[in-house]
Order: C-alpha cells, then structure tokens, then sequence
C-alpha cells in the first residue's frame, strides 16, 4: 500500500511541474510517464484520464498552499499583518501556478463538478483564516466589529471585485503576469483601508 502512494504521488508531483509549466492543454500523459520512467499503463492505473490526473494535482497542491498559508500567518503578531501576510502568500501561488490555475479560468461556469468542489474548500479554508484573524483582532482590541462573519464576507467579495474589475477593464478571462502586480497593490491597499476602518475609535 505504502508503495502504491508513492508512485501515485510521484505521479502528481511529475504532473504538477508540467501542468505548471505548460498548462493542462500542451501536457500529454505520455510525457508525464517518461518524466519519471514509468509507463503509459501504469498512469492509467491510478487515473484513468488526463483530467482526473489535473483534479488531484489541485487537491494536492491545495493542502501544499494551506499548510504553508497557516504556518505563515501564525507567525505575524497582529492579524492585519496577517490578513496582509495572506493576501502576499496568495499572490506568489497564483503567479508561481499561473499555468496550472488558467485552465480553470478559460472552461468558466462549466468548470467539472471535482473541481468546482476543490475549489469551494479552498474559498471556505480562506474564508475561516479570515474570520479567524478578525476574531483575533476583535478579541485583542485590535479592532472592534460587531459581526465578523459578515465583515468577513465583504472583505473577501470586495477583494474579488478588485481583481474581476482589471480584468473586466482589459477585456482578459485571466490576469497576464504583467496585471498581478497591479492587483496585487489593490488588494494590499484596500486591505490597508478597509483593516484600519475596523479599529475601534478613540
């Protein structure tokens, strides 16, 4: 058993540098097979398509971005910093994974129900940091809200909106590396904003 996951995570990791440098579309099963000397049948073993192969690199490196994200906020002392820290972290995956997310983007609403199911845990992992950071602040004196669930659910669809805005403004399904560091600025100001609205007044 324990030899079995092996290779089938040898299979993802091989899966995640093509994905991620090719894209899904220019990447074969056959070239991930010869990345780590394994035949063509034995992908198949453990996924039976490209797609299905494409859906646990995601989980994969979902729970990779998680961990890193938890282990990095834990270590600022206040939870602006971390909110900021998290808005940071979250730009680096997107642009280090700028291949492997833009499938997603270009097939849109019909986007295959796995997928869309990974990527509903991944909003609501966001949405729970958040809401932990702003209880964090609330607690401390930091801030002073009233109902954190709901400034959690503004916060994040106001941050969405600065990044659908740019790209609604040029035209583009996905962010070119050269609008990240744009959005980026957006988001880290509006955060910056939105946080110090927050503290409790004097």
């Amino acid at each position: 058993m324990e030899n079995q996951d092996r290779k089938r995570l040898l299979i993802i990791d091989a899966a995640l540098k093509r994905f991620a440098h090719y894209g899904l579309a220019k990447t074969t099963m056959t070239e991930i097979a010869k990345d780590i000397a394994f035949s063509k049948a034995l992908l198949y073993y453990y996924f039976p398509d490209k797609l299905s192969l494409y859906v646990s690199v995601i989980e994969n490196m979902m729970h990779t971005i998680s961990r890193d994200l938890v282990k990095s906020v834990e270590k600022t002392s206040t939870a602006t910093e971390g909110i900021l820290m998290l808005l940071q972290k979250r730009q680096a995956f997107t642009q280090k994974y700028y291949n492997l997310l833009e499938y997603t983007q270009m097939i849109g609403p019909d986007l295959p129900e796995a997928l869309y199911e990974k990527f509903q845990r991944a909003r609501a992992f966001e949405l729970k940091i958040i809401t932990g950071l702003l209880t964090k602040g609330d607690s401390s004196g930091e801030f002073a809200i009233k109902d954190i669930p709901f400034t959690t659910e503004i916060f994040v669809e106001a941050v969405s909106g600065i990044h659908f805005n740019i790209l609604n403004r040029a035209k583009n399904i996905f962010p070119g590396k050269e609008q990240f560091k744009l959005i980026f600025l957006k988001e880290k100001r509006f955060a910056e904003i939105f946080l110090a609205g927050l503290k409790p007044s004097k």
